[in-house]
């Protein structure tokens, strides 16, 4: 029986006693492996601990109740599959900041969704050591291959060094591109390292560290792809957010030739949920442009700053929403405006497109990142919560304040729904 396949039947033996004992032998029974293999599985395909993923989902089906229903507090704790009322508060004031009262009045919805899709590659997450290293710049006019010229350069250099072997994207300096590379501390390398092509040279002590691990075969896409599995998919439905350390891969060899790597990207467990919220809202207007294909976003947001850049500059200086929606390779961008444009050139791809005022569900990233996940996210949301979408597509905004730093942008994922009591 395939992996996936067992770790589903774990997870319908935990959805379905989800508010009674639960006992994980039996989990792991179901889905005919060990205990100690269902541990490692739930970080590899959720990104959760066991214990953690039944604390959140009792929790997110216990917040359903406190804000669709009329129940006493201690009769949802109890159905729920807490011991006690105050069990209950304490796990909503965790999660929310605010009393069960307090977040039955309040906009906000906080979810947490039942795991139902498949792993795309293996994660552990675990603290590791990394020893005490010499980190090193090396500089290359060309981007693409930049860590097969440093590894090069380094083997040239130290061809008798059998140590670990790390690295990671560094600087740009003026035309020149960066990529940072490390060994294990040896005064004898140190010294060979200042005086090569490598420059700055620095030490670092010791550190340990948890990271989300993955390996990857040694292929510029492949490790590509997995990078972005990690941020993009993983990461954002796990119990872990960024650390505030650099990531950096290492390289396993195999007869003096990188075989894998190995990425690490340091981690800490998140205090938050997913908040979600129902906003009604007035009208949206955007003017898009829309192309299909691998660059489709790059290139229909790069033909509506050209146009507005020539017929309308003032909307691109008052921009602060910007827009985007996908539907397969399709994809349309484009910037909020005030007011219709008019004589748009036909068949150019322009267009001005309406949201129509109502009730939206909106989830709120404050990262700028691919928003698939967000939108699989409240769309199940939806489903679960008894809502009807309307048949405008879902989008999204990113906002900013103007300044277009990467920490002052915030994502939002709007799907536009009907018949919403008071929307």
């Amino acid at each position: 029986m395939d992996k996936s396949i067992r770790f589903r039947r774990s997870i319908q033996h935990i959805e379905e006693h989800l508010h009674d004992s639960i006992h994980l032998e039996q989990a792991a029974q179901a889905g005919f492996t060990s205990l100690m293999q269902l541990y490692r599985d739930f970080y590899t395909y959720t990104g959760h601990s066991v214990k953690e993923y039944i604390r959140k989902r009792r929790l997110s089906s216990a917040l359903s109740l406190i804000k669709c229903s009329e129940l006493p507090l201690a009769e949802i704790a109890y159905s729920c599959g807490y011991s006690s009322q105050q069990a209950l508060c304490k796990g909503v004031k965790s999660a929310t900041a605010m009393t069960p009262l307090e977040y039955r009045k309040s906009e906000a919805y906080y979810y947490f969704p039942r795991f139902d899709t498949n792993a795309v590659r293996q994660v552990t997450v675990m603290q590791e050591t990394i020893p005490m290293a010499i980190w090193v710049k090396f500089y290359h006019p060309k981007l693409q291959g930049i860590e097969h010229q440093a590894l090069c350069a380094l083997r040239s250099l130290l061809p008798e060094y059998q140590g670990r072997i790390f690295g990671k994207n560094g600087q740009q300096l003026g035309s020149r591109f960066c990529y940072e590379i490390s060994v294990e501390y040896d005064p004898a390398v140190l010294n060979k390292l200042r005086n090569s092509v490598f420059l700055e040279a620095s030490v670092l002590p010791e550190s340990s560290l948890t990271f989300a691990k993955t390996t990857v075969k040694n292929d510029e896409q492949e490790i590509g792809l997995a990078w972005n599995y990690l941020y993009y998919s993983w990461l954002k439905t796990s119990m872990f957010t960024q650390d505030n350390e650099s990531y950096f891969e290492e390289y396993i060899q195999k007869a003096g030739a990188v075989k894998k790597l190995v990425l690490y990207m340091p981690v800490t467990r998140r205090k938050d949920y997913n908040k979600i919220s129902l906003v009604n809202c007035e009208s949206m207007l955007f003017l898009v442009s829309s192309r299909e294909g691998v660059h489709a976003e790059e290139e229909a947001s790069q033909a509506v700053m050209n146009y507005l850049s020539r017929h309308n500059p003032g909307a691109i200086r008052r921009a602060r929403q910007f827009y985007v929606a996908r539907a397969g390779m399709n994809c349309t961008c484009g910037i909020r405006i005030e007011q219709e444009l008019l004589g748009l050139p036909p068949d150019s791809g322009f267009e001005n497109v309406r949201h129509e005022a109502g009730s939206y569900a909106v989830i709120e990233s404050g990262c700028c990142s691919d928003s698939g996940v967000f939108e699989a996210l409240l769309d199940t949301w939806i489903n679960e919560s008894g809502f009807n979408k309307g048949s405008q597509p879902a989008f999204t905004t990113y906002e900013t304040d103007g300044t277009f730093e990467a920490e002052a942008i915030k994502t939002r994922v709007w799907i536009k729904l009907e018949n919403v009591k008071n929307g």
